[in-house]
C-alpha cells in the first residue's frame, strides 16, 4: 500500500470527461539493431520481464471511504498485461503524419480507474520498419523527472542487457473498505501535523517575499491570476490534436551560442512567436499584452521515490507574444526566463512552492477549485495561458533489449483554461518537439510546428556567419 501525496491526488481530482490527466510517452524503436528483427511476442516478454522495475504499472487507484484522506495505490489482484499492451497497425501510408493522427485520437481516451492507469499501443507498419510504442500513463503516478528515471530502468546504453531474475509477482490482498477507512484516519494526523505548518509558513514567507520585492521596486512576478483572456483559453472539448517531430539540437545550440542566450531562451522565443501567429490567425490583437506561461520544475525527491510520485512544482514567466521583432522577442524571453529561475529559487527556499500547498488541500476543496475554473470559461487556469516545458534527455543512444530507441517524445496535459502545451525533450542530438492542443482550437497541429521552425530560422538568420570561439552577440546591444 502507498498513500498518494496531495499532488498525486490533485491529478486525479482535476480529471473530467474532457480533461484527461494522463501524459503521453512515445518511444520510436528501430528493430534493425536486433539480428532477429521485430517480434511483438518478444517485446511483450521484454516488458513482462521488466515490470518489477516500474512497480506502479501494477497498481490501481483505491479511494478512502468518505474522502477522509488522500487515495492509495494498491496492487491490482487481477492485473493483465494483455489489456495494457495493445497491438495495432499504423494507418496508411504509415508515415509520421499518419502516426500523429493515430496518436491524436488515442490521447482522447479516458483511462479506466478500475485498472492500473496506463495503456500502451504498439504501432507497427511504420515506414522504415520502425515501431512506435505510444503510452498513456496517468500523471497521478509520477512527474516528468520520475518518468525519465523509469525510462532509464527499462532502457540501457548497451544493447542486449537483460534484467535480473526476480520471483514471480504475488499481489498483496485487496483491503476492505473498513480497513481503508481506518488507514486513512490513522495516517491523517501525521500528514496534517507534518504538512500544514509547512504550507502555512510557506504562504506567509511568499507574501513577505512579494512585499519586499514591491518595496524594492521589483515588478510583480507573473502568476496564473494575471493571465489575460485570449481565444486559445477556454474550457476543453473532448478532442485533441497532437503532433511531434525532431529538429537537430545543433540548430538550437548554434542560435543560442551565436546570440548569447541559452537553448531554453531560444525555445521560449520560438514558442512566443508560434503562439503569436496562432492568435493573429484567430483575428486577435496579439500586440495587446504578453501571455502567462507556466513551466514545471523538478523538486527534491525523497530517498526510494525516484520513479514514483509527483514532486515537481510550477512557476510562471511572461511569454512575449506581444513582441513582433524576433530579436527583441528573444531579449524579452531571456529576461523572463532569468526572472523565473530567480523567483523559483526564492520560492523553494521559502517553502512556498505549489507542491507543499497541494499536500494539505482536502478533496472537496480541489473539486471546488475544478468547478470554479470550469465556470470561468477559460478566464483562469492554474497553468496560465500556455504550458511550456524543455527537458534535457539522454545524450547517447539507449536500447530496450536489442531495439534501439530512435526517438523519444513526451508531453503532459492540457487543462480547462490552458488548451495548448508545447514540450521539447532532447535525445541523442535531437530536439523532439511536441504540440498538444484542444482540437476545437487547433485542428491542424502541423501549422504550429511549421510556425515554430520558421521562428527558429529567423533567429538562425540573425547569427553572424563567422563567430570566433569566444564571440557571441550580446542581447544588451
Amino acid at each position: 500500500m502507498m498513500r498518494m501525496s496531495g499532488a498525486d491526488a490533485f491529478m486525479l481530482l482535476m480529471e473530467t470527461p474532457c480533461a484527461y490527466m494522463h501524459t503521453f510517452k512515445v518511444a520510436i524503436l528501430d528493430p534493425s539493431t536486433d539480428p532477429d528483427g521485430w517480434s511483438f511476442d518478444k517485446f511483450h516478454q521484454d516488458i513482462s520481464d521488466r515490470l518489477h522495475l516500474i512497480p506502479h504499472f501494477r497498481w490501481k487507484y483505491a479511494p478512502v471511504p468518505l474522502g477522509l484522506n488522500h487515495p492509495m495505490w494498491l496492487d491490482d489482484p487481477t492485473f493483465n498485461l494483455d489489456y495494457h499492451l495493445r497491438r495495432v497497425a499504423c494507418p496508411e501510408p504509415g508515415d509520421h503524419r499518419a502516426l500523429c493522427e493515430f496518436m491524436s485520437s488515442v490521447y482522447a481516451y479516458q483511462l479506466d480507474r478500475s485498472r492500473p492507469l496506463w495503456i500502451s499501443w504498439v504501432v507497427e507498419g511504420l515506414q522504415g520498419g520502425k515501431v512506435a510504442v505510444v503510452t498513456l500513463v496517468h500523471h497521478a503516478y509520477v512527474d516528468g523527472v520520475g518518468a525519465a528515471w523509469g525510462l532509464q530502468q527499462l532502457f540501457h546504453t548497451e544493447p542486449g542487457v537483460q534484467p535480473d531474475r526476480v520471483p514471480p509477482w504475488q499481489p498483496r490482498p485487496w483491503p476492505s473498505p473498513g480497513k481503508r477507512l481506518w488507514w486513512g484516519l490513522r495516517d491523517l494526523p501525521a500528514m496534517m501535523f507534518t504538512c500544514l505548518p509547512k504550507a502555512v509558513t510557506g504562504v506567509w514567507k511568499k507574501r513577505a517575499l512579494d512585499k519586499r520585492n514591491e518595496a524594492q521596486g521589483i515588478p510583480r512576478h507573473p502568476s496564473a491570476a494575471m493571465m489575460k483572456p485570449t481565444p486559445i483559453n477556454r474550457n476543453l472539448s473532448p478532442g485533441r490534436t497532437f503532433v511531434c517531430n525532431s529538429i537537430p539540437l545543433d540548430r538550437f545550440k548554434t542560435a543560442s551560442k551565436g546570440l548569447g542566450v541559452t537553448i531554453n531562451d531560444v525555445f521560449l522565443a520560438c514558442c512566443a512567436g508560434t503562439v503569436r501567429r496562432l492568435l493573429q490567425r484567430m483575428d486577435f490583437d496579439a500586440d495587446q499584452y504578453p501571455l502567462v506561461s507556466s513551466t514545471p520544475f523538478a523538486g527534491a525527491r525523497p530517498e526510494g521515490m525516484q520513479g514514483i510520485g509527483n514532486f515537481a512544482t510550477v512557476d510562471y514567466c511572461w511569454l512575449a507574444t506581444n513582441v513582433d521583432d524576433p530579436l527583441a522577442r528573444l531579449r524579452a524571453s531571456h529576461t523572463a526566463a532569468m526572472q523565473m529561475k530567480e523567483h523559483m529559487k526564492a520560492s523553494v527556499e521559502a517553502g512556498s512552492d505549489i507542491s507543499s500547498i497541494m499536500q494539505v488541500l482536502p478533496p472537496w476543496l480541489v473539486k471546488g477549485l475544478r468547478w470554479y475554473i470550469k465556470r470561468q470559461q477559460g478566464r483562469f487556469s492554474f497553468f496560465g495561458n500556455v504550458l511550456t516545458s524543455n527537458v534535457p534527455g539522454p545524450k547517447e543512444p539507449i536500447y530496450l533489449n536489442r531495439y534501439r530507441l530512435d526517438s523519444w517524445f513526451s508531453t503532459g496535459q492540457v487543462f480547462d483554461g490552458t488548451c495548448l502545451n508545447i514540450t521539447m525533450w532532447s535525445y541523442c542530438g535531437k530536439a523532439n518537439l511536441c504540440f498538444l492542443a484542444d482540437k476545437s482550437i487547433v485542428a491542424d497541429g502541423w501549422v504550429l510546428y511549421d510556425d515554430f521552425v520558421e521562428e527558429l530560422e529567423k533567429l538562425e538568420a540573425l547569427v553572424p556567419e563567422k563567430i570566433e570561439e569566444s564571440e557571441t552577440v550580446s542581447l544588451a546591444d
